[in-house]
């Protein structure tokens, strides 16, 4: 441990405070651990594992949904789901805030991403809250903190790169995230209402009655389809999870360019160049992060850390909190999806073996814990997505988005302590 601390842990921390961006900073400290720990592994090995921990055919998809997210935001789909979240929802007390949430519940459904979430929705109803007298405050934050269902609520780009790393199932993983997912709206909900009504924020809006509900719906039909779609499949066995990124890609392409319209050919192209992008840079830290927990699998650090807990206390409930403030102090200064990249292998025998959670349910609780890291300063991207949109400081957003990090804290606890959130519905679709 203490080999592994100096050569590999130290020089990752050391280059992760000077700035260096997290791949760079995995893969110096792996190849210095290689070099000076005295351990003798030839560095085509190296290049070998980078290979083989890419070589996942649930990689395939990873692609697939970042474009499905990509071509949405730029065919304006989103409107339309705005349309229906507002005739469904807008008419109760703190109406557009419930609007965001519920809109966001209807676009994780299909982009699987927090961060096109939040470009999408933001700069169509952090707009529209604050002319209906919301505070600018409570408007970002409502988004921000609604965004991060977007990787819950399956399909889900993080959890196709855990279930690929971790060997565990993504269609499993999907199916365990739906009633978190949901759980987590509703907490959401109850909190903007609180809210709303103690401060009287926003303008009263009456109920449009259940036609109006059924129009706007029959408009949006070819959106509201699309997670039907791609879950039905899923979870009925028609197509693999992976399959399901390409089902994404072509219903989002015909939807967007013959049937609303809105998806201009430039536009594709672009979004193609994109997602090539992020594509590029997700895989690389994948790559490195493979090296990075072989070395720690070898040096069995998993299982020291596990003993190290258990010398602290054996109350397996403690034990367990002490990991959600884990999660919860390393996501203020470390990217979510490197955080699951890198936690994933050292904590997963923590839990699955030391402390007897199924799989599904420590992928579910590793991506939700490890989300909430894109809510808080400083590094917060969501934060820095919407503070310009609502035109207000980074610090105002993050000081509004309390009410709501707190309720979402709340929902985690549940997914850690009660293990049926996660598996009911994984084992009604033969998951389990």
């Amino acid at each position: 441990m203490e080999i592994v601390s100096f050569y590999l842990f130290l020089p990752f921390f050391l280059f992760l405070l000077a700035g260096v961006p997290i791949a760079i900073s995995l893969g110096i400290a792996c190849l210095l651990f290689i070099s000076f720990s005295g351990t003798n592994i030839p560095l085509s090995v190296v290049a070998n594992e980078m290979y083989s921990g890419l070589d996942q055919f649930a990689f395939v998809a990873l692609p697939l949904f970042i474009l499905t997210g990509e071509l949405l935001s730029r065919a304006q789909i989103t409107d339309k789901l705005v349309d229906v979240a507002r005739v469904t929802v807008g008419w109760i007390r703190g109406g557009l805030a419930h609007v965001n949430i519920l809109t966001s519940m209807f676009f994780a459904g299909i982009s699987g991403s927090a961060l096109a979430d939040t470009a999408s929705i933001g700069p169509i109803l952090i707009p529209a809250m604050i002319r209906e007298k919301f505070p600018r405050g409570f408007s970002a934050a409502v988004t921000v903190a609604s965004s991060t269902i977007g990787p819950i609520i399956p399909p889900s780009v993080p959890m196709i790169i855990v279930g690929g790393q971790l060997g565990i199932s993504v269609g499993g993983l999907f199916a365990a995230g739906i009633l978190p997912g949901i759980l987590i709206g509703l907490a959401l909900m109850i909190v903007a209402y609180i809210l709303s009504v103690v401060y009287n924020y926003g303008e009263r809006h009456r109920f449009e009655g259940t036609r109006t509900i059924v129009r706007k719906s029959a408009g949006a039909f070819p959106a509201l389809m699309a997670p039907l779609v791609l879950l039905g499949g899923i979870l009925s066995g028609v197509f693999t999870a992976t399959e399901a990124g390409a089902v994404a890609v072509v219903y989002t392409l015909v939807v967007g360019r013959f049937y609303y319209r809105s998806l201009p050919v430039n536009e594709a192209f672009s979004a193609l160049v994109n997602t090539a992008r992020i594509t590029a840079s997700a895989v690389f830290i994948v790559a490195l992060a493979v090296v990075f927990s072989r070395i720690l699998t070898f040096h069995q650090v998993p299982q020291q850390i596990l003993e190290l807990l258990l010398a602290i206390t054996d109350n397996r409930i403690i034990l367990i909190i002490i990991i959600l403030l884990f999660f919860l102090v390393v996501g203020t200064f470390m990217d979510a999806v490197a955080n699951m990249i890198i936690l994933g292998p050292l904590l997963m025998p923590v839990c699955v073996d030391g402390f007897g959670m199924h799989p599904l349910q420590f992928g579910t609780m590793l991506v939700v814990g490890l989300l909430l890291g894109l809510i808080t300063p400083p590094l917060g991207l969501l934060l820095f997505i919407a503070a310009p949109i609502a035109d207000i400081s980074i610090e105002r957003v993050a000081y509004a988005t309390l009410p709501f990090f707190i309720a979402e804290i709340l929902v985690l606890a549940v997914i850690a302590f009660v293990p049926e959130v996660t598996l009911f519905l994984p084992r009604m679709f033969g998951f389990i």
